[in-house]
């Protein structure tokens, strides 16, 4: 059988690019657009949020296999969208309250903790997800 190649390195350069965007979105691009001007910001923060993702994603490809035969479950996944969607909707609810970011920022941490923490559960899950999916199709499990 022939032996594929590992994607090792592409996964770590993946994770870097993906950790340097975040980095670099948050610290450099969203400052000028928070909390005052949301809208215009709003790229920004989903090329942020997209890049977060994708570095869970490439640490959960890194992950080494345990050896299991069967499929991950993919309830890190399923909860991280869930956490994700609960926080957005939670901190719209609190706009629409009037708690806005700009009158009330405070409110909107929670929300915000949970975006994070539900797009690094997700994008891990997927990179677990996928990474089996791999090895049994390349006969390697």
């Amino acid at each position: 059988m022939a032996s594929r190649p590992d994607h090792t390195r592409l996964l770590v350069g993946v994770a870097l690019a993906a950790l340097a965007v975040t980095v670099l979105v948050h610290v450099v691009y969203l400052p000028r657009y928070f909390p005052g001007e949301f809208t215009q910001g709003l790229p920004h923060l989903t090329i942020g949020w997209v890049s977060y993702g994708l570095f869970f994603y490439g640490l959960g490809r890194l992950k080494p296999t345990l050896g299991a035969a069967e499929m991950p479950n993919m309830r890190a996944a399923d909860i991280g969208v869930g956490i994700f969607l609960f926080s957005i909707v939670m901190s719209g609810l609190l706009d629409t309250a009037g708690l806005t970011l700009t009158t009330a920022a405070v409110f909107h941490i929670p929300s915000a903790v949970g975006v994070y923490v539900g797009l690094a559960l997700a994008g891990w899950g997927f990179g677990i997800r996928t990474r089996t999916v791999n090895e049994i199709a390349s006969g390697r499990r």
